[in-house]
């Protein structure tokens, strides 16, 4: 494999990366994923892939992190893929906004990299967008005040639903609380960056697939800092917006970026991706 890639930044700060079909499916895979590391998310658009092919696809990367659910006769082999098909009476896979956050930590299981595929998408121009943040370049420029309370208080997250993952937790991750609310990092220095892991609340009013707290501070304090914080990070500069078309594949290093599911109401609108997720992690430790 060429020791080069060709690609292109998504954003004015050089931020995240675009690549034609071609130069992707010719990439190797460990120099697609040092892209990611420092880019933080790749698109590529106009791919086609069934779901054997896209599990085949995104496998190569590391570990794989499984789906707990049994599968259908339909789809006897793709435990490993995970059909998000927009049904209202789905939390994790619907339609509803999932805030911003990382993969993997409420469910206590590691997740490195994520991997977005547009199976079938109709009716949609201007709705369920999946929003990715630069996480490192929003936190060295936001406000002290907010930089103090992310690094100084505890943080805590109770999980509603644990969906669709199996239970592979690295030690030490959590210290678990009564009724079931988990004290987390917010930071955790991997040498490389300092990832963080955050969960923003749902609004009111919203179902919920998590709740987040922040320990001492009020229900009103809290909905405000995270309200803040999120109308921060969202500006252009640290956020990017996909917009999903047929044939579409988002990459993300869970690491590098935190990540938003626009909610899309409209009973006319199609929105199914296929997902993914592996870790670098070896499972079988």
């Amino acid at each position: 494999m060429n020791a080069t890639i060709k690609w292109q930044p998504m954003m004015s700060t050089g931020f995240g990366a675009k690549m034609s079909a071609n130069d992707f499916m010719q990439a190797d895979t460990n120099n697609i994923k040092n892209l990611l590391m420092r880019q933080g998310f790749l698109v590529i658009n106009k791919l086609k892939f069934d779901v054997l092919a896209f599990r085949d696809m995104y496998t190569q990367f590391g570990s794989i992190v499984e789906r707990v659910e049994q599968h259908t006769e339909a789809e006897p082999e793709c435990r490993d893929v995970m059909q998000l098909d927009g049904k209202k009476d789905r939390l994790l896979t619907g339609r509803n906004q999932l805030p911003f956050h990382a993969d993997g930590g409420v469910l206590l299981s590691p997740v490195d990299q994520i991997f977005l595929y547009a199976n079938e998408i109709k009716n949609m121009k201007f709705h369920g967008a999946t929003i990715i943040c630069d996480q490192v370049l929003a936190l060295k420029e936001a406000p002290p005040h907010l930089i103090k309370i992310l690094k100084h208080e505890t943080f805590q997250v109770r999980a509603l639903d644990r969906g669709c993952n199996i239970d592979i937790s690295v030690d030490g991750w959590f210290d678990m609380e009564q009724e079931g609310w988990c004290n987390y990092p917010v930071f955790t220095d991997l040498g490389w960056i300092e990832q963080m892991l955050i969960y923003f609340p749902f609004n009111d009013g919203q179902q919920a697939n998590w709740e987040s707290r922040i320990v001492g501070f009020s229900k009103e304090e809290t909905k405000k800092f995270f309200a803040e914080l999120a109308e921060f990070i969202k500006q252009p500069r640290y956020s990017y917006k996909h917009y999903w078309e047929n044939g579409d594949l988002l990459i993300m290093d869970n690491r590098r970026v935190l990540h938003e599911r626009e909610e899309f109401e409209d009973d006319k609108i199609i929105r199914h991706l296929y997902r993914g997720q592996t870790t670098d992690y070896s499972l079988s430790e």
